[in-house]
């Protein structure tokens, strides 16, 4: 594909992220994109499909990167939580992706969802193999504690209004969001690997 295809593909990948993280499917529209992207409308149907394709690669290309970004490694479960909440504070635009995909698609199945599937398989092999090493507590299922994990994530950044009535603190403060993370990180120690207890 020549070099300006390629450019004006990436500039409607951006502008579809930001439109759909924004306003969600239903309110997005082809032409807000783009007019972001500086890119005839005509383009967005030849490169990616109608609104719905192209949200489907835009939500499956970031949850690759995701995926690709934060694992779970096996020696420290835990840690996951805090690399999980680090990508989420840089990346603000992926829970709000996904939210869309679920207000959306309601039970249906999903775009790309048995790949999605595998990559949550892997997490929670990763989590059996803690277990196997004594660094997690065999009587959770690792998937439970995988999708448990998860959770404690992101409530935070998908309801940021109660973040900050719960905390009484602007959740977007530099200060608030070390003191979440490391409280975060400790639930998850107390969680997978429960009668250890870390002082911080």
């Amino acid at each position: 594909m020549p070099r300006d295809a390629d450019a004006t593909r990436a500039r409607i990948f951006d502008a579809a992220v930001a439109e759909f993280s924004a306003v969600g499917i239903g309110g997005a529209r082809v032409e807000r994109i783009a007019e972001r992207a500086q890119a005839n409308k005509s383009l967005i149907y030849r490169y990616f499909g109608d609104k719905e394709q192209l949200f489907a690669a835009v939500l499956v290309e970031r949850l690759k990167q995701l995926v690709e970004t934060v694992s779970i490694d096996p020696e420290s479960v835990a840690e996951y939580v805090g690399n999980l909440f680090d990508y989420h504070v840089a990346h603000p635009e992926m829970i709000r992706l996904m939210m869309a995909e679920e207000f959306h698609s309601g039970a249906a199945e999903v775009p790309g969802e048995e790949t999605r599937s595998r990559y949550y398989s892997s997490k929670a092999h990763a989590v059996r193999a803690a277990q196997a090493q004594g660094r997690a507590d065999t009587s959770l299922d690792a998937r439970s504690l995988v999708l448990a994990l998860t959770g404690l994530v992101s409530w935070y950044f998908a309801a940021p209004h109660i973040s900050r009535m719960v905390l009484g603190e602007d959740p977007g403060d530099p200060a608030v969001l070390r003191a979440h993370r490391a409280a975060l990180v400790e639930a998850a120690r107390r969680i997978v690997h429960p009668g250890i207890v870390h002082p911080g």
